[in-house]
């Protein structure tokens, strides 16, 4: 596969020797305190290590590694992944689609930013929310998804290595503050419409609508088990208005190749109360394969931070003159909307990795 290039103190009476984080004190107690506390600080350690470790896998898209945590117990708690290159663990729910086409779909822009504010009662911090809008075409049904992004921070560390050996508290914790954003983001809050219910998909969900967005229409990317099963068998970046991804589809794994080209929203429509956050899943016209991805995030400098808004559109096409085509598509039904969107020729192969299921954006 051609590979792409991403869009890429001391406690006080303690010496910190390089490279190795300050010694602590090992708790008073019996032998059973003691190897509690040793437990604890091997799992800190490999939790630590565990974005930088990922980071280094290119894979996929050269993206700078994904790595999924342990499944969590409960049925209806999402699965997790890590992005390494982010530092931020992610998970995915599917809501309604009719609300992004909705009454108060206009106030999704204000819904968000009041979750991203509040964000889990505990220590981890929400960085960013997305919501995914996939149209597979005339023939499927158009889908929607909330993706959250929580904060990989030393307190998430902490707290996972005081639940469980290995990863399986990170799970736990992560799973916890996830269920608890996606609960507010499906009831009525004081601003913005409400998404829910949600659902929470599991691992073989996530795995199948990677796929389906590299290859619309087509399933899952290979087999159903493995660290990334859903990683293309090449990606072709030569030409500059669209990225075409191949891949073996299905049980048979039968070879297919989709062309792909992503724009971000240099202007949004104006509704009334304010920006029509809704309308990037509008850009994509009826009978055109595609996603429209908008995100929410903390932006500015500190002291005055505070969300802002993303958009982004991908069409999808069986080759490239009907990308052309869905390009122009797009464009029209912006402009009936008074938006603009701007496609990031040159650099579609980073704009669709980072825009669709990662809630990234294109600075990374």
């Amino acid at each position: 596969m051609a590979r792409q290039p991403a869009a890429r103190q001391s406690a006080p009476g303690l010496t910190a020797v390089a490279g190795r984080p300050p010694a602590a004190a090992a708790p008073s107690g019996g032998p059973g305190s003691l190897g509690l506390w040793i437990r604890q600080r091997r799992t800190r350690s490999h939790l630590r290590h565990l974005p930088k470790w990922t980071a280094r896998r290119p894979e996929p898209f050269g993206i700078r590694g994904l790595h999924w945590l342990p499944a969590p117990t409960g049925s209806r708690d999402p699965a997790l992944f890590l992005h390494g290159g982010a530092g931020a663990v992610l998970a995915v729910a599917e809501i309604s689609p009719g609300v992004l086409r909705g009454p108060e779909s206009g106030d999704l822009g204000a819904r968000l930013g009041e979750v991203l504010a509040g964000g889990p009662s505990g220590p981890v911090p929400l960085t960013r929310l997305q919501l995914l809008c996939q149209v597979p075409g005339p023939a499927g049904r158009t889908r929607a998804y909330a993706i959250a992004a929580l904060a990989y921070t030393p307190e998430l560390v902490n707290q996972a290595a005081r639940f469980a050996q290995g990863e399986r508290g990170l799970t736990t914790v992560a799973a916890q503050a996830m269920a608890e954003v996606f609960g507010r983001l499906g009831t009525t809050g004081a601003a913005g419409a409400r998404l829910g219910p949600l659902v929470p998909l599991d691992r073989s969900a996530v795995v199948s609508l990677l796929g389906s967005l590299i290859l619309p229409g087509r399933g899952m990317l290979g087999p159903r088990h493995g660290e990334n099963p859903w990683q293309p068998a090449e990606v072709d970046a030569t030409a500059p208005r669209s990225v075409a991804i191949s891949g073996p589809v299905g049980p048979a794994r039968q070879p297919a190749t989709w062309w792909h080209a992503t724009g971000w929203v240099k202007r949004w429509p104006r509704a009334v109360g304010g920006v029509d956050a809704a309308s990037c899943a509008a850009f994509l016209p009826p009978g055109v394969s595609g996603a429209a991805s908008l995100v929410v995030g903390v932006c500015g400098p500190p002291g005055d931070r505070g969300p802002a808004i993303a958009g982004y559109v991908t069409v999808s096409g069986h080759d490239a003159q009907e990308v052309e085509l869905a390009r122009a598509a797009a464009h029209a039904a912006a402009e009936e909307r008074e938006g603009f969107i701007e496609f990031c020729d040159r650099r579609h192969h980073l704009a669709f990795a980072y825009t669709l299921p990662l809630a990234v954006g294109l600075r990374g």
